[in-house]
């Protein structure tokens, strides 16, 4: 199963969802790797430093691949990405610059994401007692994507992983990772 993670804009979290998503799978047992697109190189240089899950090779033995994209909406990667995969994760935050984003994400999914292959959206950074985090599902339906019923809390725990791993994930962290891996992998064409 290949999942391409994307956004249109940096800042929405894409590159730690796909590592800490490739974690979840790791931990549940799958075989996993993380094949960075983004030029920046985040997602390989965490991976150098924590060893949390591999990096994809060329013929490795993995079941899911999640593929880090770049936040550019017209990037040949993404595109390449999406016709290659067989789900795409949006990854969006509750925030205005995100929806609007998150939009236009939308319709280059449509564009490149062969038909009949699912698309769904992770919801991230959210606090759930604030206006936009009560209304997940609104604000799906206004990206024009369905959303995966687990979503991902703002929690320090996220940014501490990067460099320490798996590890530094308290355990409501590691539950939510793993509700969004067990719906992503239902997924499965």
């Amino acid at each position: 199963m290949k999942i391409t993670v994307c956004n249109g804009k940096g800042g929405a979290g894409k590159t730690t969802l796909s590592v800490l998503l490739a974690s979840a799978f790791r931990q549940a047992g799958h075989r996993v790797a993380l094949l960075d697109r983004d030029p920046q190189g985040t997602a390989t240089r965490w991976i150098g430093e924590t060893h949390d899950v591999e990096l994809a090779v060329a013929g490795g033995d993995h079941r899911i691949l999640i593929i880090d994209t770049p936040p550019q909406l017209d990037s040949p990667l993404l595109h390449q990405s999406l016709a290659e995969s067989d789900c795409a994760l949006l990854v969006s935050s509750p925030s205005p610059a995100d929806l609007w984003t998150s939009q236009d994400s939308v319709a280059v999914i449509r564009r490149h994401l062969p038909a009949g292959r699912p698309a769904r959206i992770l919801f991230n950074q959210v606090q759930p007692r604030t206006v936009l985090g009560k209304d997940l599902a609104t604000l799906a339906q206004r990206i024009g994507l369905p959303a995966l019923s687990a979503h991902i809390g703002r929690r320090q725990a996220f940014q501490h992983a990067a460099l320490l791993g798996w590890s530094a994930l308290d355990a409501a962290s590691r539950e939510e990772l793993l509700q969004a891996a067990l719906e992503l992998s239902a997924l499965q064409p």
